[in-house]
């Protein structure tokens, strides 16, 4: 950290991206002039980060798009920041946020918590007029590509969606997801930014542990978050009513990672859907809701 420049290797999924994102903050603030160069693995994580004022510069590994940097890389002629907080096993060692641990790594205190997302003002104008067209929105996201575990029963959304017909549920997500049944469908149909707005401007979110539920944290929206092998109090957020049954299995996320659960996915399934229907509706009828 006392090098001019800090060149940061991003590793981890997309949501580990955003839940890196406050960290380049708390950076700048202890160290203004210092210079922060991203490196990303694939364009996505360059998408999440795009316009961050906090970043100098942000591109990809690629050997053709940063040849001399990949050289002394491997010569080690210069500093990478490579550490991942993954490796800690945070469900079994950790006992505060994900940021804040994040933030330890890299010597930094976080005096603002929230995610970072930046969209354009052009990309703000559009989410705007998209989700205009719909009656009270909520923003849907079911599948967690982290694990299988993580996931709500299909049954259990449909018996949701039906029985709050005075809202339009938009599920977002890849195309290979499994449909809710009237639910206004746009897997596949949204970019990861179209899809931030969307939730920037949607009246609450429903969804599990993934990308989509940590971006509600940049814009406050309200949401409600149903957890199983992993815990709020590391990946959750204080804008979500986090809904999580501690069983005496849970949690496993750094146990058994991507294996399936040997006893049916209790966590998950001692969820009722009359729990996630009233905590929805008490997070509607909050008063920040009121103006989306």
């Amino acid at each position: 950290m006392n090098n001019k420049t800090l060149r940061v290797i991003m590793f981890g999924g997309l949501g580990d991206v955003l839940l890196t994102s406050p960290v380049f903050k708390a950076i700048k603030e202890k160290a203004p002039k210092k210079r922060i160069v991203v490196f990303c693995i694939n364009k996505k994580m360059q998408l999440i980060l795009k316009n961050n004022p906090y970043i100098n510069r942000i591109t990809s590994v690629s050997f053709w798009k940063n040849p001399i940097s990949f050289i002394r890389y491997y010569q080690n002629k210069e500093n990478f920041f490579t550490t991942f907080y993954g490796a800690m096993q945070p469900t079994l060692f950790c006992n505060k946020n994900v940021k804040e641990i994040i933030a330890d790594l890299y010597n930094v205190t976080l005096t603002d918590k929230k995610v970072q997302i930046y969209l354009s003002d052009e990309e703000d104008r559009n989410a705007q007029k998209r989700i205009a067209a719909y009656k009270n929105p909520i923003v849907m996201h079911i599948t967690s590509r982290t694990t299988s575990n993580q996931e709500w029963q299909i049954h259990n959304w449909n018996e949701l969606v039906a029985s709050m017909p005075e809202y339009t549920f938009l599920q977002v997500g890849l195309e290979d997801e499994k449909p809710v049944k009237n639910a206004v469908d746009l897997r596949g149909k949204t970019s990861i930014r179209e899809t931030f707005g969307l939730i920037k401007y949607a009246r609450s979110f429903a969804g599990v542990n993934s990308i989509y539920s940590h971006a509600t944290n940049a814009f406050d929206t309200p949401g409600v978050v149903v957890w199983g092998p992993a815990q709020p109090t590391i990946w959750g957020h204080e804008n979500n009513i986090n809904i999580y049954k501690a069983v005496r299995c849970s949690p496993c996320l750094d146990l058994i990672l991507g294996h399936p659960c040997p006893y049916d996915k209790r966590c998950m399934s001692n969820i009722s859907v009359d729990e996630v229907r009233t905590a929805l509706l008490r997070q509607l009828t909050c008063p920040s809701t009121s103006n989306r």
